[in-house]
């Protein structure tokens, strides 16, 4: 397994949302920790997944504690360097008038996966689909495949 991975809120949300691949974000969690791998994040995602437990009325205290034991655990919040911020400009400009373009927000969590030489692991198959091409992303359905990764 890789000694380093970016995750997204997709990913991170189905830790305490009852959601289909749940088992996929619990597994990679712990695989992580077994592995040693370390798991990346940009700050953003604090505010992503606090947003995400507001709209599911779910109390932001209890999503912050669930963070603060990842964050104990091995997720690092990074706050995005010059580097990071300039390949997700890239990143949003690589889309298409009719399928879209990616978000700046999911592109900064990917951009960050390309500047580490690293993967991003995302649920989010819009981000996916439009942004494969520029590889460094894996699919949560794709998870258990990380096993065998060194």
């Amino acid at each position: 397994m890789k000694d380093l991975l970016v995750v997204d809120s997709s990913v991170f949300n189905k830790l305490y949302l009852d959601e289909p691949d749940r088992d996929k974000a619990v597994y990679l969690f712990s695989l992580s920790v077994s592995k040693m791998t370390q798991l990346i994040a940009p700050t953003l995602l604090f505010y992503e997944v606090v947003h995400t437990s507001q709209s599911y009325g779910l109390p932001s205290k209890t999503i912050i504690r669930l963070l603060n034991r990842q964050t104990e655990k091995n997720l690092i919040l990074l706050e995005p360097s010059l580097d990071h911020i300039q390949k997700a400009l890239e990143i949003i400009e690589t889309g298409h008038p009719k399928s879209g373009y990616p978000s700046i927000y999911d592109s900064i969590f990917h951009a960050i996966a390309i500047v580490e030489d690293t993967f991003l692991v995302t649920a989010d198959k819009k981000h996916f689909a439009k942004t494969k091409s520029l590889g460094h992303i894996l699919l949560l359905d794709d998870v258990e495949s990380l096993r065998d990764w060194d």
